[in-house]
C-alpha cells in the first residue's frame, strides 16, 4: 500500500507517560525540546492527532516557533466526531484541516464542519481506518511525510497496524505515575516477539541538560499484520 512516511513525535515522563491522571502534559523544554517538534512540523506534510489531544489541549498545530515554507495539513481523527466547533483546528485557517470520522458521527454536525472550511472524510462504520487514511494522505494530498502529535491511543493504534515509520521520544525529568497517561496505551503484546522490531538511530541529551531525546526507526512491523 503507498503511503507517507510516519514519525511519532512525543515527550514522556520517566516512567513513560505523556500525560499526569489530571491531563497535564506540558513535559518539554520551551527554548529547545519545543522548537526541535516545530521544526519537525515544519518539514513534514502533515500533522496528525486524535480527538482527545484536540478536546484537552486545544493546540493550534502550526509550526510557531520556527519559520515554514508552509503550515502542514492538520489531520483530526475522530471516529464519534467529539471536538467542539470552537476547536483552534477549526477556528484557525492558518492551515488546513481535515477532519476523519466514522458513520456513527452526527451528520448535522459534518455539515456545520464543511459550512466552516473543514474537510470531513468518514472513513470506517464504527472505526476509523488508519491504513486508508494515511493511503488517501498520501494519493490525493501528495502527503509523504507525516508527524504524529498522538495520544497513547493513536499511537498503539498505528503501531499495531504496522504504520509506523520512525519513533522519536524524549524523557523529561519528571515522574506521573500509575494513573497517567501512557505513552502506548492499548492491549499490548504478550511478548517482544509479536511487537515492532526498533533499531537505535540517536541518543543526543536536549541542549537544557535535563532531556533525553531518543530516535528509533521501526524495522519490522508487527508480527500480526
Amino acid at each position: 500500500m503507498p503511503k507517507p512516511y510516519v514519525i511519532i513525535v512525543s515527550a514522556a515522563s520517566v516512567d513513560g507517560r505523556i500525560a499526569s491522571k489530571t491531563g497535564y502534559s506540558r513535559l518539554s523544554c520551551p527554548p529547545f525540546d519545543l522548537k526541535k517538534l516545530h521544526e519537525v512540523r515544519a518539514s513534514v506534510d502533515a500533522i496528525m492527532v486524535g480527538a482527545n489531544t484536540i478536546i484537552n489541549d486545544d493546540p493550534t498545530l502550526t509550526p510557531r516557533y520556527v519559520k515554514a515554507v508552509r503550515n502542514p495539513i492538520r489531520v483530526v481523527i475522530d471516529g464519534k466526531l467529539r471536538i467542539p466547533l470552537t476547536a483552534k483546528v477549526v477556528t484557525n485557517k492558518e492551515a488546513p484541516t481535515i477532519i476523519v470520522t466514522t458513520e456513527q458521527a452526527d451528520h448535522s454536525k459534518i455539515t456545520q464542519l464543511m459550512n466552516m472550511g473543514v474537510e470531513v472524510w468518514v472513513m470506517g462504520k464504527e472505526r476509523v481506518n488508519l491504513k486508508d487514511v494515511l493511503e488517501r494522505l498520501f494519493t490525493e494530498k501528495g502527503v509523504k511525510k507525516v508527524l504524529v502529535e498522538g495520544g497513547g491511543h493513536l499511537n498503539w493504534e498505528l503501531i499495531k497496524e504496522g504504520l509506523v515509520d520512525e519513533i522519536r521520544l524524549t524523557i523529561s525529568p519528571y515522574v506521573f505515575g500509575g494513573a497517567g497517561t501512557s505513552f502506548i496505551e492499548g492491549e499490548g503484546y504478550p511478548t517482544t516477539m509479536e511487537g515492532p522490531r526498533l533499531r537505535l538511530k540517536s541518543v543526543n541529551v536536549c541542549e537544557c541538560g535535563q532531556e533525553v531525546i531518543i530516535n528509533y526507526v521501526v524495522e519490522r512491523c508487527c508480527s500480526s499484520i
